[in-house]
């Protein structure tokens, strides 16, 4: 979904969806703020993005101290990409590992960065960190 997407979807569940109409305002006006910081500039996909990823990320932190968030959660999750699975991730790792010519920790910082060039935002860098640090011990 795009700004654009955005700003049309909020103002039509405004009667049927007030709920969603405030999240997807509260989302819209974070994106904004990461654009006027960045430079004054326009929003775009990436600010949307970026602000997704955090307000999901402080919605799961209200749910781990035990706050209601309602249908925050399922309703950021639509702005979120599509990654690869633990076992995609695992099979990746693997292949990369085993053209190293060594298993060494040392080259812990080549392979991820191999991986976020690669998969940038398709692929969730901890836990593929975790998987590179158990591969490379």
């Amino acid at each position: 979904m795009n700004i654009k997407e955005l700003r049309k979807n909020m103002m039509l569940s405004k009667k049927t969806d007030p709920e969603k109409s405030i999240i997807l305002a509260m989302l819209l006006d974070a994106t904004q703020k990461l654009a006027k910081a960045d430079g004054n500039r326009e929003a775009n996909e990436k600010d949307l993005l970026a602000a997704a990823k955090r307000e999901l990320k402080m919605a799961h932190q209200s749910i781990d101290a035990g706050i209601d968030v309602g249908n925050t959660v399922e309703i950021l999750q639509v702005f979120m990409p599509i990654t690869k699975s633990a076992e995609e991730t695992k099979a990746i790792v693997d292949a990369l590992v085993a053209e190293l010519p060594e298993k060494n920790p040392k080259l812990m910082g080549k392979i991820m960065g191999s991986l976020k060039k690669e998969y940038g935002d398709d692929m969730d860098m901890g836990i593929a960190s975790q998987m590179v640090k158990e591969a490379l011990i």
